[in-house]
């Protein structure tokens, strides 16, 4: 009797968490505890050794694990193989899952079934209910008159949004969910309908499909409507295919592919159109062209240290990117690489292209640099934590037009770290750099050119000493850290008939203040002898607010050609500053430039942000007055979002240039989000104009529904 009693227990709960389970597409597979013990309890159990009949009467509990099912009355017909719950049955899952019928039918071994005014509560406080679940076999669970939502449900009222069908297939085999006649309602009203509707189950393996369309109005492409569909090639490759509706400019084909193997990832995406042919100033113009753009990456480890691999960036033409919305790089780069690194050793050697975006770039210009290699290696420390190391660099740049480059750099040096007793910072530094270059068609002034070889070898010798000093107070600790920097070198290393490729663009700020080698590149020489000082403080105080300040200035021997201020032959340098606050809610970073003689602000940047709930602000200043290189610029920009209620947020944004008193990019929008939908609205408006790129205006409209999208 007592094995019995097991048996059919079990077979309770395992029909009855499958039957139940089964019939919705968010529930996993039911994993039944077979091995864990049947615990029952009942106002009442009895046995019809006639008609070999089990029935438990009254409060009727059965617990196996973490698992309980309730029910007013259990019947288990030996003889038919049929098991029965009737009368408030509910189960409780570990989950956190709650189920509900009113009546539980079970037969051919638990295979089949039918559950009458089925119920759920999920652990995400979704609910789903049907007037019948009928399990047709251990795969398939059909579903009448159902309906789902993840919303809040209130005594009286309608969810937010609910998914009612008159019919609902459940195929855990195929992994696949149907409905038929289904109905998308909000606040009870149907605002979409379906006679057919599928997707995969929540459980299922990757599978191909259409994912959520995306659909915007915008005033250079009209209305448009992307409808991605996602391919599964196999478990380590896919793919998606996006037809992009517009009805300004047609039919775009958007893709992407993706592919993972055990050493690396590759990722190709692109698109391509046939949109009306358009002349240079954006006419449109007889016939139509195709425009389109490829961006692709991928990188497969050889061995522990070593890796190959390429990027890729092409379009078309210069503004295809930004008018279909792909991108705004001014310029796009490809390479092919071979790469190593080992601890602090390093080793690059690769080829680059590149394509300016940019209304004045000349494709005849753009140089084509291949290869380009770069090397560098230090040693273990030896004596006193001294440290060799070399660096080497080599680069062929060829153009169509223009001064081509080939050149060989070689640095071999030594340092040296050294703490004092005191706890003063010492770094000593010292190298030779050699370098040979090979050059053809170089303009020099007089309208010259200039074809030939050129060396130099330059050696350096560098000091740097700082003297950190912490005191600590009540609330945290404040460190005072005077900083000077030497640099011995002979000058004049910049000849004319050497190009300047690699350093086109040199900025003293506070990030290279104090740096040995301030250009990033090669073909410019940081050289003369100078020093650098000036000084960091820094108060941290309870938790991680904290003020950093950071103040100095250059003071340079020889006429170097590196930026200091707008007069390339003054030997102090502009002051150089940042201050930096982090005291929550407030974050500020302010970095600045002043004249060294009548401290006039020449480079004045500011970034904030500020959350105090309900608002949240950033805004960015930036001015650049009197650069030797850089243009100058003022523009300012600005985001905040305010929470106007528990679910509603408004959201603006802009940037704008003062210095020629125009808007750049400007937008506003509202979001609307509870538990169980967000709604995300934007109205933009884009002041660019570029050839066929006019100043754009969009609006769009998003909508997430929870467990849907």
């Amino acid at each position: 009797m007592q094995r019995t009693r097991q048996q059919w227990l079990r077979a309770v709960c395992a029909g009855v968490l499958i039957c139940l389970m089964g019939g919705h597409a968010a529930m996993a597979q039911p994993q039944f505890e077979g091995d864990k013990p049947v615990l029952m309890e009942a106002d009442k159990l009895g046995y019809d050794k006639n008609q070999r009949i089990v029935v438990a009467i009254g409060n009727v509990e059965v617990a196996q694990g973490e698992s309980i099912l309730l029910a007013d009355r259990l019947t288990y017909y030996q003889d038919y193989n049929i098991v029965k719950a009737s009368g408030n049955v509910s189960l409780m899952e570990p989950d956190g899952n709650v189920y509900f019928a009113e009546e539980v039918q079970l037969k051919d071994d638990m295979r089949a079934g039918v559950v009458n005014q089925f119920r759920a509560r999920l652990v995400d406080n979704s609910a789903f209910a049907a007037a019948e679940a009928r399990r047709i076999n251990e795969d398939v669970t059909v579903l009448r008159k159902a309906v789902y939502s993840p919303c809040k449900l209130c005594k009286g009222e309608a969810p937010f949004w609910q998914l009612k069908a008159d019919k609902v297939k459940v195929d855990n085999k195929e992994q696949r969910v149907t409905y038929d006649d289904a109905y998308l309602e909000v606040k009870g009203v149907p605002i979409a309908y379906t006679p057919y509707f599928s997707h995969a189950t929540p459980d299922a393996d990757r599978t191909s499909g259409f994912l959520r369309p995306e659909y915007s109005q915008d005033s250079n492409l009209g209305s448009t409507l992307k409808v991605p569909y996602y391919v599964n090639i196999a478990p380590n490759m896919d793919a998606t295919v996006t037809p992009f509706m517009t009805t300004e400019e047609g039919l775009v084909m958007e893709g992407e592919y993706r592919y993972l193997t055990d050493r690396g990832t590759y990722q190709f995406n692109g698109s391509g159109t046939l949109p009306k042919r358009r002349d240079a100033q954006g006419r449109v113009d007889a016939g139509r062209e195709f425009r389109g753009h490829i961006f692709a990456k991928g990188q497969t480890m050889l061995d522990e240290h070593w890796s190959w691999g390429f990027d890729v960036e092409r379009s078309t033409d210069d503004t295809y990117l930004r008018r279909y919305d792909y991108g705004n790089q001014d310029t796009l780069t490809s390479r092919l690489y071979v790469e190593g690194v080992d601890g602090r050793n390093y080793a690059i050697a690769q080829g680059l292209a590149f394509q300016g975006l940019e209304i004045d770039d000349d494709p005849d210009r753009t140089p084509l640099v291949a290869p380009y290699m770069r090397g560098y290696y230090e040693t273990e420390p030896e004596w006193n934590g001294s440290r060799f190391f070399t660096e080497a660099n080599a680069m062929a740049l060829s153009r169509e037009v223009g001064p081509d480059n080939n050149h060989l750099s070689m640095t071999g040096g030594w340092k040296l770290p050294v703490v004092t007793s005191g706890g003063q910072l010492i770094e000593l530094e010292g190298s030779v750099r050699g370098d040979v270059y090979e050059v053809d068609d170089v303009a020099l002034s007089n309208n010259r050119q200039y074809s030939g070889s050129e060396t130099r070898v330059i050696p350096q010798l560098a000091l740097k000493w700082r003297y950190p000093l912490v005191r600590q107070t009540e609330n945290g600790s404040l460190t005072l850290e005077p900083t000077v920097l030497a640099v011995a070198s002979t000058s004049g290393n910049n000849p004319p008939e050497i190009p300047n490729e690699d350093n086109l663009v040199a900025e003293f700020t506070d990030t290279n203040l104090f740096d040995v080698r301030r250009y990033p590149g090669y073909d410019t020489i940081d050289d003369g002898s100078r020093v650098t000082y000036g000084m960091r403080s820094q108060w941290m105080f309870d938790g991680s607010n904290n003020i950093d300040v950071l103040f100095g200035q250059n003071y340079s021997f020889d006429n170097t050609p590196f930026p200091y201020n707008d007069e390339l032959d003054e030997a102090f340098s502009d002051y150089i500053g940042r201050v930096s606050l982090d005291y929550q809610p407030v974050q500020l970073s302010y970095r600045f430039r002043l004249d060294q003689e009548d401290m006039g602000l020449n480079r004045n940047e500011i970034m904030s942000t500020f959350n105090i709930h309900p608002v949240a602000l950033s805004i960015n200043y930036l001015s650049l007055d009197e650069d030797p290189f850089l243009s100058n610029r003022e523009e300012v920009s600005a985001a905040t979002s305010y929470a106007i209620s528990e679910n509603w947020t408004f959201n603006a944004s802009g940037r704008r240039d003062l210095m020629n008193d125009r808007s750049i990019y400007a937008s506003t929008g509202l979001t609307y989000k509870n538990e169980c939908i967000t709604l995300i609205s934007n109205l933009s408006k884009d002041f660019t104009r570029d050839r066929d790129i006019e100043p754009d205006t969009s609006f769009t409209v998003r909508v997430l529904l929870r467990n849907i999208n």
